[in-house]
């Protein structure tokens, strides 16, 4: 697939219904990993912290993922989380636009919006995930993460912009 322009967006309230749907393709793609099943109406559950991410406060923002005008996907961020660190809390390519370059190029629009440093988690089990944040990190900052360590059934990695 050839992509000349990828960007990121702030979402907007606008925009909630169409991450209502993104969101029920990304628990789709995750239920691989977590075995979550949809309730009695088709639909997989929604998280409580997406909420926040539509209330106009706090630390809190949501991204589209535009490759060449056409939705790609989302980042979900907390701008102010422990240690002074942004998180990005859930991030999300279409099947389609994978293994295309814009997963990595959406990365480092996303890290852009915040110099600093930067946490975020992969599913212990979700190996594909490890390695596109290893070369994301690398490929940002030339170097290994500041921390990496597992956390229940998760892999935290911590790095510097």
């Amino acid at each position: 697939m050839d992509i000349g322009n990828v960007e990121i967006r702030k979402a907007r309230i606008a925009d909630r219904k169409m991450f209502e749907q993104l969101w029920q393709l990304y628990l789709y793609d995750f239920s691989e990993f977590t075995g979550m099943d949809v309730r009695s109406d088709g639909e997989y559950p929604y998280f409580p912290e997406f909420e926040l991410y539509w209330k106009k406060w706090g630390g809190n923002c949501a991204y589209v993922i535009l490759a060449d005008g056409q939705i790609a996907g989302f980042a979900m961020v907390h701008e102010f989380w422990e240690n002074e660190a942004a998180y990005l809390s859930q991030f999300f390519i279409m099947r389609k636009y994978r293994r295309s370059g814009i997963g990595m190029r959406a990365a480092r629009l996303v890290f852009g919006t915040k110099p600093g440093r930067w946490g975020l988690h992969q599913l212990a089990n979700n190996i594909p995930a490890q390695k596109f944040w290893d070369r994301v990190i690398r490929d940002l900052t030339g170097a290994a993460p500041l921390l990496e360590q597992m956390e229940s059934d998760r892999r935290f990695q911590l790095f510097e912009m």
